[in-house]
């Protein structure tokens, strides 16, 4: 059985349409959405780079943070920005930051605390413990930890580099579902 041309040059007329469609939305979506996200990011004190990954399902944020002094602060701004364009649970947030192995060591030495507290809500023990365990620390510039609602933030610096880490609370995944 052989297929008619008219069949034949209709597929192509919607294989070259759907391309079409397919090639606006994304150039609409770089040039109308990510590229002007990215240049609002990049514009917050503290960020150093901006990179945005957006699939149907979520997007995804890289950023890459400088020497910064509030984290929830930059924290909160980076996901004001998002969430003027992005639904809030669409939206996953990753900080990249100049840490090195040192930095990494005394994280895993207070991580127990911080992810105690996530769990059983009992930041004032988390914070004497970690204070307690970091002032040991002598290579450490600045050591910084808040908590709001939402999450615990923990900012670590030497003269060579910064970790900084967020921990969602618990009691925000049980309201996300």
């Amino acid at each position: 059985m052989r297929i008619p041309v008219k069949y034949f040059y209709a597929f192509l007329a919607f294989l070259l349409a759907f391309g079409c469609i397919y090639a606006v939305n994304l150039w609409h979506q770089q040039l109308l959405v990510e590229e002007p996200l990215a240049g609002a990011l990049g514009r917050i004190e503290g960020v150093k780079d901006v990179e945005l990954n957006n699939n149907r399902k979520e997007a995804e944020v890289w950023i890459t943070l400088g020497e910064v002094d509030n984290l929830p602060q930059i924290y909160g701004e980076i996901e004001g920005i998002l969430l003027e364009s992005y639904e809030e649970d669409s939206i996953r947030i990753h900080l990249l930051d100049s840490r090195d192995p040192y930095l990494e060591s005394v994280y895993h030495k207070v991580h127990f605390a911080l992810l105690e507290a996530e769990r059983l809500g009992n930041y004032s023990a988390m914070s004497e413990e970690i204070f307690k365990q970091l002032a040991q620390e002598k290579e450490l510039k600045n050591y910084r930890l808040w908590i709001d609602q939402k999450r615990i933030y923990l900012s670590l610096a030497t003269s060579r580099g910064a970790l900084y880490k967020v921990i969602p609370v618990n009691g925000e995944r049980a309201e996300k579902g």
